[in-house]
């Protein structure tokens, strides 16, 4: 999603670029050195994560030895956090923290070696060799947030579990104003909700059904229903432009009611994903969540009545986790219907 958006800033300065999900596409590395040989990149910037942070990281050797002169960068919340531990790697030049896009788009504006003025970049220091961090950048105004480039990518093996159906991601708000203590959202995309204006959204879906043929989103954020005003007007604007599409997203049990459930089900809903984290009260509490058993299965009884689907998402080894505690867990998620 972060290569698309950036994509999109990109191509609008007129760079000629490749964007490769190469898991997606069954890439291997020996491949993707033998395209970065002939493509030659300026540039070579790649998403991070916690569980696979090593090969992540060690992959910028590998494209330093396919194209020497390539300026590799890295970014995702790990990183964001720790960007020492990635200008460890002696072939990694920069780090791009928090959300990446225009940072990068200044990067490639500026070429190396002049980026002391970039916000929101660590980077080793081209005489010394130590790292240097430049002030944190300002977050993206709701309405300057791109939209992905899909176009850029191969996205015929995108497929949407349970239904094997193409799909696509739109992202109609960024941050979380949440205070879940095991949650690095608010680190990349800021505590304030940032929301984008709802007929842009709709337009991009518009313009995904058109040049993709997809009918199927992921309307994707870290909590779609934090600002109720905001989904129902995203889902009425969809019904009253008549749009046929089916949809998922992410929510907290605390921020739904049978009315919004029953509008999002109108526009096209058909699974809801919820953060149930914990069965046992006084783990949520500790978490920081801010939520309790009963209003969990509250909403998954609403959302089941209606027909939705829902999904769980669960914790085990939260803050205060005792085997008791995780037995609570478990009995809820078989318990749920």
């Amino acid at each position: 999603m972060s290569l698309a958006t950036t994509a999109s800033l990109l191509e609008r300065d007129g760079h000629i670029l490749r964007v490769i999900d190469c898991p997606a596409v069954g890439l291997d590395r020996a491949r993707l050195g033998a395209l970065a040989k002939i493509f030659q990149p300026d540039f070579a910037f790649w998403t991070t994560a916690t569980p696979t942070l090593n090969d992540d990281l060690n992959l910028a050797g590998f494209i330093k030895k396919n194209v020497p002169d390539a300026v590799t960068g890295v970014f995702g919340t790990h990183v964001t956090a720790l960007p020492e531990v990635a200008l460890a790697n002696p072939s990694i030049d920069a780090v791009v923290r928090r959300e990446p896009e225009q940072t990068i788009r200044e990067i490639c504006l500026h070429g190396p070696g002049d980026w002391e003025g970039i916000d929101g970049l660590s980077f080793r220091d081209w005489e010394t060799g130590g790292p240097r961090h430049n002030r944190d950048r300002g977050l993206l105004r709701p309405e300057d947030i791109p939209s992905p480039a899909w176009r850029s990518l191969d996205i015929s093996p995108y497929r949407l579990p349970l239904k094997g159906r193409p799909f696509l991601i739109v992202a109609p708000i960024r941050g979380c104003p949440y205070i879940c203590n095991f949650c690095t959202a608010p680190l990349y995309y800021g505590k304030k909700l940032r929301k984008r204006p709802v007929t842009m959204v709709v337009d991009e879906i518009e313009e995904n059904m058109g040049m993709f043929k997809v009918r199927d989103f992921f309307i994707w954020a870290d909590t779609f229903t934090a600002d109720k005003g905001y989904v129902k007007a995203f889902s009425r604007e969809i019904v009253t432009r008549g749009l046929k599409i089916s949809w998922t997203c992410n929510s907290r049990v605390d921020t739904v009611d049978r009315e919004m459930l029953s509008l999002m089900k109108e526009a096209g809903l058909w699974m809801i994903s919820f953060g149930l984290e914990s069965g046992n009260n006084e783990v949520l509490e500790q978490t920081g969540k801010k939520i309790t058993v009963e209003q969990s299965k509250g909403a998954v009884s609403i959302a089941h009545e209606l027909g939705i689907k829902t999904s769980g998402h669960f914790v085990l080894g939260l803050p205060g986790e005792t085997e008791r505690s995780m037995n609570d867990t478990l009995k809820l998620a078989l318990d749920l219907p």
